[in-house]
């Protein structure tokens, strides 16, 4: 079974509305909500082509959706649930070698992101993050007043981990999304480890958050997780969410694996939310379905090669991504492509400072609509 998040939605049905209407804007689902408002309103089947957000068009897998239709009885309603909640951050150790006490669940991982600037960052404690990189952290440090260290992108549009170690003496957490979002550019394991160790030696009381929402897509075999850094390094800990490659966004699922006292940290500053027992469900069927997310590695490379050679051969440069979206050198405002794209019923992603003035992000659809799309932007372009 195949679906958009909106079949999704239609397919599951009332056993999850509660988790598709309010859990919608929760942690990272709410890039939709809180950049592009008028989403929240647009009809189901509009016509309009929606690769803006990086959501997942083709949902869940098979083996969620079948957990789902199965946690959706006639107990659901009447009774205490099973505590799929422990069972999933049993599964998540399992399959890092972790203790459960390093393994922290919410309701996506936005809200852990937000949660770690609260807890380690302040007026006295700058967060170090990319220029441009995923928002949630330089907002919260914002709103909560602490001093913001923005590091450009490198030319190749990559993090650049030496300028980033450097301002990261005496930061109080050092944001590092890997992939990077908007870019879709990654760094190696062993470039990690390197930036690691450089600032756990320079600055040894600073927090790094590394975001690996994007990891499962690539397929560079030097792009690993660092989830055994966060086992080394108390002051290292890394977020990972279902609604990328699993294709989950719209059931709030994310975790993050840490030190113990790290994670308990956080849950303090900040309320991650109650998971609820379809969405954990779900969860443990698509974390245990490998295949499945091997399927969706494949089908997302398809799809991105052929958009990448599609800008490429119009003429407009895009760093190789690792992720479910790409980021193309259009010379021109994103907001004037934007506004071209939409008058034809295709709505691309919004600005990412400060290269909104000849950068886009394009999120990935399917193939039918990335075939689609392509033919509004050779309009728009030429």
């Amino acid at each position: 079974m195949s679906l958009t998040r909106r079949g999704f939605a239609r397919t599951v049905g009332l056993g999850t509305a509660g988790v598709l209407s309010s859990s919608f804007i929760i942690g990272r689902g709410r890039e939709a909500a809180a950049f592009e408002p008028e989403l929240a309103d647009d009809p189901d089947d509009d016509g309009i082509i929606r690769i803006s957000s990086n959501e997942n068009a083709r949902g869940p897998g098979p083996k969620a959706m079948a957990a789902l239709h199965q946690t959706i009885t006639t107990r659901t309603g009447r009774g205490y649930p099973p505590d799929h909640t422990n069972e999933l951050v049993a599964t998540i150790a399992e399959k890092y070698r972790v203790e459960e006490a390093s393994v922290v669940v919410g309701t996506g991982s936005g809200g852990l992101l937000e949660g770690a600037v609260r807890a380690f960052c302040s007026a006295t404690k700058p967060l170090v993050t990319a220029a441009p990189t995923y928002g949630t952290p330089d907002r919260m440090a914002r709103q909560i007043g602490a001093p913001v260290k923005m590091v450009p992108v490198d030319g190749s549009l990559a993090l650049d981990l030496d300028a980033m170690a450097d301002a990261a003496s005496g930061a109080g957490m050092v944001f590092f999304c890997n992939p990077n979002n908007p870019t879709g550019t990654a760094h190696s394991a062993s470039a990690v480890e390197g930036f690691v160790r450089r600032v756990m030696r320079d600055s040894p009381s600073t927090k790094i958050l590394i975001d690996e929402a994007y990891i499962d897509y690539t397929f560079d075999p030097d792009v690993k997780t660092a989830s055994l850094l966060t086992q080394e390094f108390p002051s290292v800990f890394i977020t990972r969410s279902f609604s990328k490659a699993h294709g989950m966004a719209g059931l709030r699922v994310g975790y993050g694996i840490g030190h113990e006292e790290t994670l308990d940290a956080i849950t303090t500053a900040w309320n991650l939310g109650s998971m609820n027992t379809l969405s954990a469900a779900a969860a443990i069927a698509s974390f245990k379905d490998t295949g499945h997310i091997d399927d969706e590695r494949r089908e997302n490379a398809r799809i991105r090669d052929f958009t990448l050679s599609a800008f490429r051969d119009l003429g407009f440069s895009a760093a190789d991504s690792h992720t479910n979206h790409i980021f193309v050198d259009l010379k021109r405002p994103a907001s004037e492509f934007r506004d071209a794209c939409l008058e034809q019923s295709v709505r691309v992603g919004r600005d990412f400072p400060p290269m909104e003035h000849t950068h886009c992000r394009i999120s990935l659809g399917t193939m039918e609509e990335m075939e689609t799309a392509v033919g509004v932007f050779r309009g728009v372009l030429s």
